[in-house]
């Protein structure tokens, strides 16, 4: 039941701030809002699905790939958002710090494969330690570029994700301060901030 209100109050914040973004980007035509809006619209299907078989069949969807698939998306246009706000091209030469994403996220994909399915903790692997690896390289001092908001609320999008999904190897059970829920929380409050964030980039 708890799981339901959360997923609840996530869809109504989605909700809004796609359409916020979709508002800016045709009022600037600007191709930052529009992949925003894509990466906000992904998420919102993916956790429709998800509300919708909790609702209706009073559990978690037996075939994920739906929403997994939505998610997919909403990743790689997180990717494209901040290859556009800060193309690679005006870096410097990768630092080895920013290796330590991808490395993170392979070895959270072996814990998560040992307890659970390979094929999407690899795609989630490959999609995470992409945008880590991006995120982190615009952060670190050598290579920071004005746009910095954006990487840093990636890096922080991601890392809660991964709490999110930690947690709920070990705890299952529905009290209200469980850390699954709280992570869930806190994505929820995360998703709003990717506004100001663009922006900043789009304006600098």
């Amino acid at each position: 039941m708890l799981e339901r209100y959360e997923n609840a109050i996530q869809i109504a914040t989605l909700t809004v701030c796609v359409t916020v973004s979709i508002f800016r980007a045709a009022k600037y035509r600007s191709r930052s809002w529009t992949l925003l809006s894509f990466f906000y619209g992904s998420w919102l299907l993916g956790d429709i699905y998800w509300l919708n078989c909790l609702l209706f069949y009073g559990e978690t969807p037996h075939i994920s790939v739906v929403s997994d698939l939505s998610w997919y998306a909403a990743l790689i246009f997180l990717y494209m958002l901040l290859r556009k706000i800060s193309p690679p091209e005006e870096l410097r030469d990768a630092s080895p710090v920013s290796s330590l994403g991808p490395a993170f996220t392979i070895g959270m994909a072996v814990f998560f494969m040992l307890r659970g399915e390979i094929i999407s903790n690899l795609i989630y692997a490959g999609l995470m330690g992409l945008l880590l690896f991006a995120a982190i390289r615009r952060l670190i001092p050598e290579d920071r570029t004005e746009q910095s908001c954006l990487p840093a609320m990636i890096l922080i999008y991601c890392l809660l994700e991964y709490g999110l999904w930690t947690s709920s190897c070990f705890w299952n059970d529905a009290a209200l301060f469980q850390p699954y829920y709280i992570f869930d929380l806190m994505i929820t409050m995360c998703f709003p901030f990717f506004i100001p964030a663009i922006g900043k980039a789009v304006t600098t």
